[in-house]
């Protein structure tokens, strides 16, 4: 995904599989569970390369002022908070609004 400066940037969530909005508690877990469950530490047999990108990932996220900076390269002057509610607003304007059921199979007996 490209940043400010035009170079392509990796995506910190996506490598730890956290969403953009998940809390401080949740990174350092998803960080843990892939360093020693998953044993991508190299002490485990994991890869090096992995395992600083792993690590890169982990320390911008955790620092809030790092995490502000690379949310504002990641997703331009959106808020993550409003990342959500703009999916929401997305599938209500997508949606019929009058007359519009979901489809319900009946059930035979």
């Amino acid at each position: 995904m490209p940043g400010r400066n035009g170079q392509n940037q990796r995506n910190y969530y996506r490598i730890l599989f956290v969403q953009p909005d998940a809390p401080p508690a949740i990174i350092q877990a998803a960080y843990r569970t892939l360093m020693q469950k998953l044993k991508a530490h190299p002490d485990l047999g994991g890869d090096e390369w992995n395992a600083a990108v792993i690590n890169k990932a982990f320390t911008v996220l955790s620092d809030p002022r790092k995490r502000r900076a690379y949310d504002e390269a990641l997703f331009g002057r959106r808020s993550v908070g409003n990342l959500g509610r703009q999916h929401h607003d997305q599938r209500a304007q997508a949606e019929p609004a009058a007359g519009w059921e979901p489809f319900r199979p009946r059930v035979i007996r």
